[in-house]
């Protein structure tokens, strides 16, 4: 592998043109990509100043010049994809979530395993500087022991403003798509729960149109998520502890600011800091630095908190 890390692009649509976009902001190296239509991937390789273009996937993942692979393809093909890079020896970062199932991220941890190659699911938000910065508030003590966790993603997405979402075929519905992010959060807060309570609001269309839920811990410790693509909610997170709370702003999901606050309800101090992009590029550059380690799981976003994720997810819903 060159010093310099070499990515293939699988996939061009939805979030691609942003994460390209922020891994040229951070100076990272895209060699190639692939989509299913080559003029696609021509236009998509245009844009970013992309050498090597590819009619198939296949082709991408066995690009000699190409080191790791970022997979952005709709979630059903997560696994597909993700396996098809594992198997052909590349590292591989897939969008979030990492897959429908938790068998099949599992699936992906143990071909990873197998082939000695990082896996690792792109969480961007768990990287983001001001979330770096909230759980390691959390973590030092600053509001004590944690016991309350809340995060929102609630947004009005009709459907003909993004027909995927309501297409069960493709993966859609507000939980796997935007509930992954509380949850992940909730997650990375509190741990993985001892038990759930879930419910949906399901569409003609055989998906959910709004997903709620609750996380149990045997601590005593709770966690409230919910996710909504036919109302306009907070999209907010806090944490409560035993001395105060974080209360993380809209979207929280962004880089964006926090607050924190004893039991007194007053404030003690805040963060608001900016940064260049959306903030897709530190994902990426962890990945990389776990690379030059010659890990295979990142310290961060784990495969096997990604595995157990997963069931949390099915545990709500199950797609």
């Amino acid at each position: 592998m060159s010093s310099q890390v070499r990515w293939g692009f699988l996939g061009a649509g939805g979030i691609a043109p942003v994460v390209a976009a922020d891994f040229q902001v951070a100076g990272l190296h895209i060699q190639a990509v692939a989509t299913r239509d080559i003029a696609r991937t021509n236009t998509f390789a245009d844009q970013f100043a992309i050498p090597n273009r590819h009619a198939s996937y296949e082709d991408l993942v066995n690009d000699p010049e190409v080191d790791a692979i970022y997979v952005s393809t709709i979630h059903p093909l997560h696994v597909v994809h993700g396996l098809l890079a594992i198997e052909a020896g590349k590292h591989v970062l897939i969008e979030k979530p990492i897959a429908l199932t938790a068998s099949d991220a599992q699936k992906l941890r143990d071909a990873g395993a197998r082939k000695n190659v990082l896996v690792m699911e792109a969480m961007w938000t768990r990287f983001l500087p001001s979330m770096q910065a909230a759980l390691s508030a959390v973590k030092g003590g600053e509001i004590g022991t944690p016991k309350y966790a809340y995060a929102d993603f609630s947004v009005l997405i009709p459907p003909e403003k993004a027909p995927r979402l309501w297409n069960r075929e493709q993966g859609g519905g507000a939980h796997y798509d935007l509930g992954i992010y509380p949850v992940s959060f909730a997650v990375s807060i509190l741990g993985i729960p001892d038990s759930v309570e879930g419910k949906s609001v399901m569409t003609d269309t055989g998906v959910d149109a709004a997903t709620a839920a609750t996380l149990f811990y045997n601590s005593g410790a709770l966690a409230n998520i919910n996710s909504s693509m036919t109302t306009v909610g907070s999209i907010s997170a806090a944490v409560h502890g035993t001395s105060g709370r974080v209360a993380i702003d809209t979207p929280f999901f962004e880089q964006t600011s926090f607050h924190i606050y004893d039991n007194d309800r007053k404030l003690i101090r805040s963060y608001s800091d900016k940064i260049d992009g959306r903030g897709m590029q530190y994902q990426a550059i962890h990945f990389e630095e776990c690379l030059a380690k010659g890990l295979i799981e990142s310290p961060i976003m784990s495969m096997r908190e990604s595995v157990q994720i997963m069931e949390v997810m099915e545990s709500i819903y199950r797609f």
